[in-house]
């Protein structure tokens, strides 16, 4: 028999509220971060007149919104004075390794195409893209704001692989690499690895300062392009990773893009894809579903696909002993990892 519902709980509106005002909470951080609150609290200025100050901001407004941080428990406040609370002292202090205030941007490139649903749902088509070389400027700031939760699966897969243990000098192709942060990865774990990016011209720009950063230039080769176009060599690839890439693809998208994988490796090579991954009745994980939703307002055809399909996709193009790895620490829900093998 069913549980008794609790009918005055489940009658309420308040999440239903909730739901619908949440955007301002993205909206409140975004404008924080913009203007360097968090940083300018770790640095000692803890009242609003002097975060003011510092920004360039009207005292009587930033007061307001440093309130509504409070509201969000990302500041503390004691006899006037604003603390930062730990979630925000570890990823919202700009400078520190663990900076997440980038990951903004994706927020951001999501928001006009969410803004017509409404019109998507009526036509099947998005009126904002981005998989086109039109919104390059929104990548060149999108594949830095990632780079937080990919860096985890990088890591897994190269524990995965034993990458600097059981297999050194990998030869291996990031295809849409973005800021090149699985190469940078592989490189720590082997330095005499050989890696390749494919990606469009001003995003390997982004990736090769990012390289500078960490050591690493002239490290990673660039090919600018994309895989549709690009030369890519026949079996001459150890290992070819796709992240965060193939839901924005459709089904025969990303078909073409796994035979064109497997050709390109050598006979025992590894193909890698990362992405957001639903169960297969689609009932979760949450964010795996609310992502096909800015999928189907951002693409033509891509959504967050299932795993029988990618392996369905990977058996045709060929590929076998295929491993999926789920639940990668200080990742996203439904971050999933799969990896195939080239016969």
């Amino acid at each position: 028999m069913s549980q008794p519902r609790n009918t005055k709980e489940e009658l309420s509106p308040r999440p239903l509220m909730r739901l619908l005002g949440d955007f301002g909470n993205s909206r409140i951080l975004e404008a924080a971060i913009e203007y360097d609150f968090f940083t300018l609290i770790h640095r000692g200025f803890d009242t609003y007149e002097e975060v003011a100050r510092e920004a360039g901001t009207v005292p009587r407004a930033t007061r307001i919104v440093l309130d509504g941080l409070l509201a969000l428990a990302l500041v503390e406040k004691r006899k006037g004075k604003y603390f930062l609370t730990p979630i925000s002292e570890t990823y919202l202090v700009r400078g520190k390794p663990s900076y997440m205030g980038d990951f903004r941007y994706v927020a951001l490139s999501l928001w006009d195409g969410m803004a017509h649903l409404k019109e998507t749902l009526k036509t099947g088509k998005p009126l904002s893209r981005l998989d086109t070389w039109d919104e390059l400027e929104v990548w060149e700031k999108l594949v830095v704001g990632i780079m937080p939760i990919t860096q985890p699966v990088a890591k897994a897969l190269c524990e995965f692989l034993g990458v600097g243990k059981t297999k050194k000098g990998l030869r291996m192709l990031d295809i849409a690499g973005g800021s090149s942060i699985f190469g940078m990865t592989v490189l720590a774990c082997d330095p005499s690895a050989q890696v390749t990016q494919l990606d469009w011209p001003s995003i390997n720009t982004v990736a090769k300062k990012l390289n500078r950063e960490r050591g690493l230039e002239g490290r990673i080769r660039f090919i600018d392009g994309e895989f549709r176009l690009a030369p890519i060599e026949d079996n001459h690839y150890d290992l070819i990773v796709a992240s965060n890439f193939c839901r924005f693809e459709s089904p025969n998208g990303n078909q073409e893009l796994f035979r064109k994988a497997y050709r390109a490796l050598e006979p025992g090579g590894f193909f890698a894809v990362n992405d957001f991954i639903p169960n297969e009745e689609r009932t979760g994980p949450t964010f795996a579903l609310r992502f096909s939703v800015y999928a189907l307002t951002h693409t033509p055809e891509g959504e967050c696909w299932t795993l029988s399909q990618y392996s369905g996709w990977l058996k045709e193009a060929g590929f076998h002993s295929i491993q999926s790895h789920g639940d990668i620490p200080e990742t996203l829900p439904g971050t999933t990892l799969i990896v195939a093998e080239k016969k």
